[in-house]
């Protein structure tokens, strides 16, 4: 397994926590197809298509698991790395 697959099934595991189906339905549908977006970008732009799928499945992560979009910019960040680093799927330059 790669390291996107590793994410998205840690990922997939928050997203089924989330209680309302509506909203776990949004999230999956969401952060799937930003992701897709993220590696469409990234191959056009000779960036690495991989990283960027990774984040983008982690962009809106943390609103969706609190139900609030207040300072998810930076909450958000936080999340991603703990999650990033604790699954060890980064190096710190990334």
């Amino acid at each position: 397994m790669g390291r996107l697959s590793d994410l998205r099934t840690h990922v997939n595991y928050e997203l089924e926590m989330i209680p309302d189906p509506k909203t776990r339905t949004s999230a999956v549908a969401h952060l799937y197809g930003v992701s897709l977006a993220a590696t469409m970008l990234a191959k056009k732009r000779r960036l690495d298509p991989e990283l960027a799928s990774m984040a983008a499945m982690l962009h809106d992560l943390w609103a969706y698991e609190n139900g609030s979009y207040e300072d998810h910019a930076h909450q958000g960040a936080a999340l991603a790395r703990e999650i990033l680093e604790g699954l060890g799927l980064t190096s710190p330059e990334e």
